[in-house]
């Protein structure tokens, strides 16, 4: 054994030196996340119509894949790829459980589902009834201990109903009462708004409102079928993809239509992170049209974003920028095969 060592020492110097570096950055993790392109999914997947109409085109969500707390050897890589971004983490992060995001990306979604079926709904002109709650999506480590919670729904603050006028009249370093709905129980919790060192104050909540459907149309039948994708992203396609199956059109046939962008219940269409990455997943899925927000002429705003990325690849793919639920309605109803980004 010794003289097998002897002999081939420097072979096994040589591999050690190689393989105990590589095994370090392959294991060790950095604060940053990596954002790559991901899948399309087909909506009549997870959300069944029964009895619909067949516009004989395909609808797809498109979503990114994540990874948070990369190890050197993905940054590394990551920022060779120009199809990947990777970023570091904001301060925030600092703030909170990071096994909070994930809880905070289902619950969107589970929101983006039902008010996208409220949205499409209401626009096919059957009836639908639903609540809408302003609910805690992200808690932070500054929170007053025993207070809320991820998922609480918040009825009143101070005994008043009207939330946000009253929440944003609450002075730094006075306690609020909030008047919840948590696991179906009305609750009362306090919680104080706190100051910060950079003299601002907050609570420690991130708020958003939360949609449930109470009762429906019974000529509307529509399962929601779980699935492992998050966030609410897919608002305005599931929205587009409700009111086509519940309305009789004389759209364009055959078109794998996609896109990208949140809905809130009025049918404003809001924006999305990671848009470069959902601009190169279509193109690889061979979507026709793609939707994504466009809110602003800012560079950041996600439609010059993604024509930037767009105009990079070769594909025929026809990116379209909407604010609103009937802009989208309305370019798809004019829409004739062959128009293109020019």
């Amino acid at each position: 054994m010794k003289k097998t060592f002897i002999k081939y020492k420097y072979y096994i110097i040589a591999f050690l030196v190689l393989f105990i570096p590589l095994m370090s950055i392959s294991i060790y993790q950095i604060e940053y996340s990596l954002i790559a392109p991901g899948l399309t999914d087909n909506i009549d997947t997870f959300l069944i119509i029964e009895g619909g109409y067949n516009t004989e085109n395909t609808f797809h969500t498109t979503s990114v894949m994540v990874v948070d707390k990369v190890t050197v050897l993905q940054y590394l890589l990551g920022n060779l790829d120009n199809k990947i971004t990777v970023r570091e983490f904001p301060e925030y992060y600092n703030h909170i459980n990071l096994d909070d995001l994930n809880t905070m990306d289902y619950l969107m979604k589970d929101n983006s589902l039902s008010t996208s079926i409220v949205v499409g709904i209401q626009n096919s002109n059957y009836n639908i009834d639903y609540n809408s709650y302003l609910t805690v999506y992200l808690i932070y480590d500054y929170l007053s201990p025993n207070s809320l919670e991820i998922g609480d729904k918040i009825l009143e603050v101070n005994g008043s109903s009207d939330l946000e006028t009253t929440l944003n009249n609450i002075a730094c370093g006075d306690t609020a009462v909030f008047k919840i709905i948590r696991d179906d129980e009305i609750l009362s919790v306090s919680a104080v708004n706190n100051l910060h060192d950079d003299e601002t104050c907050s609570f420690g909540i991130y708020l958003k409102y939360y949609t449930e459907i109470i009762n429906k149309d019974d000529r509307v039948n529509i399962e929601i079928v779980k699935t492992n994708t998050g966030g609410p992203s897919g608002g305005l396609m599931q929205a587009l993809f409700v009111y086509y199956s519940l309305t009789a059109s004389n759209i364009e046939t055959n078109l794998k239509i996609a896109g990208t962008g949140t809905i809130d219940i009025d049918g404003n269409v809001g924006p999305i992170g990671g848009v470069e990455q959902k601009i190169i997943t279509a193109t690889l899925n061979n979507i026709d049209l793609f939707f994504v927000p466009h809110l602003s002429d800012d560079d950041n705003d996600n439609y010059i974003k993604a024509l930037k990325v767009l105009n990079t690849l070769n594909t025929d793919m026809l990116l379209v920028g909407v604010s609103t639920f009937d802009e989208a309605l309305e370019f798809l109803n004019n829409y004739t095969r062959g128009d293109s980004n020019e």
